[in-house]
Formats: structure tokens, sequence, C-alpha cells
């Protein structure tokens, strides 16, 4: 039995004894074939996926670039996808937003945004990198252009999720509506915890996103490697998955596991893990009632 942060894109409500577990295409062992990685993925049990829209490097990793997705191949892939609770899609990791990105950029975001909508995307994560506070100008300039892709999104009928470093409060300044945070909780992890050490711990780093945190990337983190089989190295899941179960966390929890780093029954006993931590967490909880 896992705890009640496990709920639909949709809205409609889903009972406190499922857990919404996502999984990256990427590789999984050998495969690269992207409908092969989803028949695995759903094979697996995970209610969720997640993917990226980008071609990926022949032999290595396999995405979906948009430009070379007709509206017919958009359909397939749409139909492809329908098992899945939520669809999340990774933009490319050369469009990042930062203050004062190009024109270009965001237009290349805006066809990411529009890709997703049309493959029945529910999120799409986007990696930024937000201006220090002193600098009002890039400030500025970061606001329009987070204004702008909340405008497209709400059109889309997609949300945004920023894959952040550092910088939370920025969420907020102004808070929108369709953007958010894609935590990447491995990542809090490297140069000694830098990510959420401001905060004390990566549970109350979670708690101060509030409803400010729309989707998770889960991966482990030993202190050389990141990518790696969940319950292998540092990170704390205990603490993330009583943050969450404290919030009513009602998104999506993605496995962003490397496949030179982790194989197929690592991916396994990682959903395993999580769903075995998550049923004690709720059994405890149940105890104290």
């Amino acid at each position: 039995m896992s705890p009640k942060f496990v709920l639909g894109s949709s809205g409609s409500k889903q009972s406190f004894e499922e857990m919404n577990l996502s999984c990256m295409v990427w590789r999984i062992g050998d495969i690269l074939d992207f409908d092969k990685q989803v028949e695995w993925i759903a094979s697996a049990g995970f209610e969720s996926i997640s993917f990226h829209a980008s071609a990926g490097e022949p032999g290595k990793w396999r995405g979906i670039e948009p430009a070379a997705a007709d509206q017919k191949e958009r359909s397939r892939i749409k139909s492809l996808l329908a098992r899945f609770t939520a669809r999340e899609i990774h933009a490319p990791f050369d469009v990042k937003i930062q203050p004062e990105a190009p024109a270009s950029i965001l237009e290349r975001l805006e066809e990411v945004l529009r890709f997703a909508s049309d493959v029945g995307g529910d999120i799409v994560t986007i990696h930024a990198d937000p201006p220090a506070q002193s600098k009002k100008t890039s400030a500025t300039a970061w606001r329009k252009a987070l204004d702008r892709l909340d405008a497209t999104a709400a059109a889309a009928g997609l949300r945004i999720g920023l894959e952040l470093n550092r910088g939370f409060d920025w969420l907020r300044e102004p808070r929108r509506r369709r953007v958010g945070a894609t935590l990447d909780v491995g990542h809090m992890y490297l140069r000694g915890g830098a990510g959420f050490r401001p905060y004390g711990t990566i549970g109350a780093l979670i708690r101060s996103l509030d409803t400010d945190l729309f989707h998770l990337h889960l991966h482990d983190y030993d202190g050389q490697s990141d990518h790696i089989e969940i319950g292998t190295g540092q990170v704390d899941f205990d603490d993330i998955l009583k943050a969450l179960d404290d919030m009513g966390f009602r998104g999506a929890l993605c496995l962003e596991l490397n496949p030179d780093r982790c194989p197929p029954e690592g991916i396994r006993r990682s959903a395993e893990y999580l769903r075995k931590r998550a049923a004690k967490r709720s059994q405890r909880s149940k105890g104290m009632d």
C-alpha cells in the first residue's frame, strides 16, 4: 500500500493505495527502438511515461524529434502512449531557458509545446538557469520569457516543469498557473548537496516548493555518478517520500536512469524499492492512527 500522493494528471481522484511511477524512454538495456521501449515500460508496470523531444544519439539513446514527426506520426505516438496515466516530454538540452534567451530558443520551445500537445502530453520539462536576484535587467527578460511560455502552455493544455538547480524562489515572482518545477532529486545532491542545503534537507526543499512542484525525476547519486539505480547511493528517498506524502503530492515520479549505469533489472529494482518504501510509510502511518 502506497501513500496518497498519486493522482493522474487529469485531476480525477485515485486510491491512496496506488503509486504513479513513470520511466524515461532513453535506452533500456540494448533496446533503442522507441516503440519497443514503450512496450517494455508498460510491461514493467509503470503507470506513466516520459521521453525526450529530440532524436537522441545513434546507438546510445533515443527520443522523438518534433520536426521529423508529421501529424500522422504524432497521432500514432498519441495512440501508443494513451495507455499511460501521464506523459512527460523533456525538451532538448540545448534549448535551456536563461536570462535574455534569444527569440529562437523560445520559438523552439513553443514548437516542443505544440508537439507535446499533439501527442497527448501533460507536462514539458525544460532546463532553466534563472538570473541572479541582483540583476534586474535580466530578471525582466526572464519574466517575459516565462510569461510567453505560460501563455503557450495554457493554449496547448500543458504544464511546464522548469528543471532548476537553484533559484527556486523565481517560481513565485510572480507565480504562474502553468509554470512550476520538475525537481531532479539526484542533481540536488551534486556539489555536496548544494541544491537542497539552503533548505536543510531534500524533504524541506520539497515542502518549500509546495504547489509549485509539478513533477520529479528520480535517480540516485553515490558521490561520483548520478542517474544510477535507486537505493545504491546517497539520496534520502525516505525523506522524499515522507515530504510528498505530507504534501498530498499529485504528480508522477519519473525514474531517470542512465542506461550505461543501470540495466533493465536495475530499473525494475528501483521501482520496487520505491513501492516498498512507500508501503512501509503507509503502514506506519496507519499504525499511528
